[in-house]
């Protein structure tokens, strides 16, 4: 007979009951003391939503600051993942910027003058920028504390509309270096 779920009254497991919760959701659950046993695995991601949302605004400024403090501490470069560090998985990231009507103005009229278009750099630079920075976050969510193999495109993502996209990919690692900065953000993601 199958057990039932004492949250929602479903029975869990089998053919035709609730899901049961994977090892990883079962173990983040009790963590955060919201498991309760033979719970479904629907009760306890509510449960867990919940439990998740419920971080104070000084909990989420902290956290915030974690992230800017450690995010520049994130090493990154275009060369393979040195023998021994291991491969935690692909990260990205990415940037849509509208250039708008000032910049093709004066970007008109550098070109006209055979100049480079300052305007259109700084806005790749900016987009270049953001991408990165969610690169970035997206190797803490995984514990890294270094990206290789990164690989950055800069494209026009409207067919001449004025918007810039910069997609950036790369390996994400651990080097097993301790910076505690990086450990609070690492932490702090994955609370």
């Amino acid at each position: 007979m199958a057990e039932k779920c004492p949250v929602c009254g479903q029975s869990v497991g089998g053919l035709t009951g609730m899901p049961k919760p994977g090892k990883d959701l079962k173990e983040k659950g009790i963590s955060l003391g919201v498991y309760e046993e033979g719970m479904c695995a629907s009760c306890l991601s509510r449960a867990l939503k919940g439990k998740v949302t419920e971080k104070t605004d000084e909990e989420i400024s902290e956290g915030n600051k974690a992230i800017r403090t450690a995010m520049p501490r994130v090493f990154v470069s275009p060369s393979s993942i040195p023998d021994g560090l291991p491969d935690m998985g692909l990260v990205t990231g990415y940037c849509i910027l509208g250039t708008g009507p000032f910049t093709a103005l004066f970007s008109g009229v550098t070109d006209a003058l055979g100049r480079k278009s300052n305007a259109y750099m700084q806005k790749a630079r900016d987009a270049e920028r953001e991408a990165l920075d969610a690169l970035k976050i997206e190797a803490l969510k995984k514990g890294a504390d270094a990206v290789y193999c990164l690989r950055l495109n800069l494209t026009e993502a409207t067919s001449g509309n004025g918007m810039l996209m910069v997609s950036v990919t790369g390996a994400a690692t651990s080097t097993g270096r301790d910076d505690p900065a990086i450990q609070k953000a690492i932490d702090y993601l994955k609370s």
